[in-house]
């Protein structure tokens, strides 16, 4: 029989006397599974170290961990009432023990806000990162690489919902930082031209968001090639412009360079390709040919339905584009048919956000046409 000392060496190197270590096995191989992608995999075991984090205590911080990597495999499993409740449970803990103001806490606000926003919920995200906004302003400076992230978002959100005059100020003073920190020509700011330029693109101004859209193109042709795919995308946002203000060769010439990319890095049938070929249908659309944007759109629909599924929310989008070119040309019947089968669409993903274990595939056993043959046995 082992000495005293040793079993109860043995008991807590195992963790049968202190649930810390089982704590930690348990959220690990969670992480781990999470990382391969395996959200399935990682719940029951972000589960059993929720369990275990609870004989720390209701306001302890591995509790509220545990909560955050609970929420974001619900999360990661269209699971959003459960996530945003874990979510909102670990905050509170965290203001809780470290006060309103801790780093920890801001960021963990600035994670919920981006999940609000994923969710279409923009108000509740909006409040939030001012809050946040507002705290890394005070304790970053206001050059800060986070607090110009949270800038943005805040200023995307503006814009989103039509709060153009606050978005503007926003977006601007990024771009202003960006350039005074990296220069001109670095892709942060890009990201920061093409900000500005869908703001001014929201509103209408397609003669103020062009120079934008130009220089953000230019600065990805410099450093990534010119057959890269994010100047495929930089090259349909400015023929996008083109189209609006009329200028119609223009537009087709960066149209069918995007559309060359596409083809070439993805291949025929990838979504990016489909939806190359959708922004040029709606230039066909524009430049009245409409029996030429008819059947661009009608490829489109056939790419998406075998890349994405045939009930997938990109189809509907199209079907939308693609009943308007019916109706102009007098094919009211076909074009009711196809706004029916695009409102089905949106009713089927409405209903698998609300439930999505119900449309959840069942995973097929690997061993269930594996035949197993005893030595000796025949067949």
């Amino acid at each position: 029989m082992a000495p005293e000392w040793l079993t109860n060496s043995l008991k807590k190197v195992s963790g049968f006397s202190d649930p810390g270590p089982v704590f930690i096995q348990k959220t690990n191989a969670g992480n781990a599974a999470l990382k391969r992608g395996r959200p399935d995999e990682a719940e029951p075991l972000f589960k059993d170290a929720l369990k275990e984090a609870e004989k720390f205590g209701e306001q302890d911080l591995r509790r509220a961990a545990a909560m955050n990597n609970l929420a974001t495999v619900y999360r990661e499993q269209g699971k959003h009432s459960e996530a945003e409740s874990l979510f909102r449970q670990a905050i509170a803990i965290h203001e809780k023990a470290l006060g309103p103001a801790h780093p920890e806490v801001i960021a963990a606000l600035g994670k919920f806000a981006e999940f609000l926003r994923g969710r279409g919920q923009p108000a509740k995200a909006e409040s939030l990162l001012r809050r946040v906004l507002a705290a890394q302003e005070k304790s970053l400076g206001g050059e800060h690489a986070d607090v110009l992230a949270t800038t943005t978002a805040l200023g995307e959100i503006y814009r989103d919902t039509g709060k153009y005059d606050k978005a503007l100020p926003l977006l601007q003073r990024v771009l202003d930082v960006q350039v005074k920190l990296l220069g001109e020509d670095h892709l942060s700011v890009a990201t920061a031209l093409d900000n500005l330029a869908l703001l001014y693109q929201a509103l209408g101004r397609y003669e103020d968001a062009e120079p934008f859209y130009f220089h953000a193109l230019t600065i990805r042709e410099e450093k990534f090639g010119a057959s890269d795919p994010y100047v495929g995308h930089g090259l349909e946002k400015l023929a996008d412009v083109y189209r609006e203000q009329g200028k119609y060769d223009d537009a087709e010439k960066l149209y069918l360079r995007a559309i060359k990319i596409w083809q070439d890095t993805l291949g025929p049938e990838h979504p990016d390709f489909a939806h190359s070929l959708e922004h040029f249908a709606g230039l066909k659309y524009a430049q009245g040919k409409y029996d030429e944007a008819e059947n661009i759109y009608r490829k489109v629909m056939a790419i998406l339905e075998t890349a994405l599924g045939k009930d997938h929310p990109s189809r509907a989008n199209t079907m939308d584009q693609y009943a308007m070119v019916l109706r102009t040309l007098k094919k009211d019947e076909l074009a009711q048919r196809v706004e029916e089968r695009a409102k089905e669409i949106r009713d089927t993903c409405a209903k698998m956000a609300a439930n999505p274990e119900a449309f959840k595939e069942k995973p097929k056993d690997p061993l269930a046409d594996f035949k197993f043959n005893l030595p000796g046995s025949k067949g």
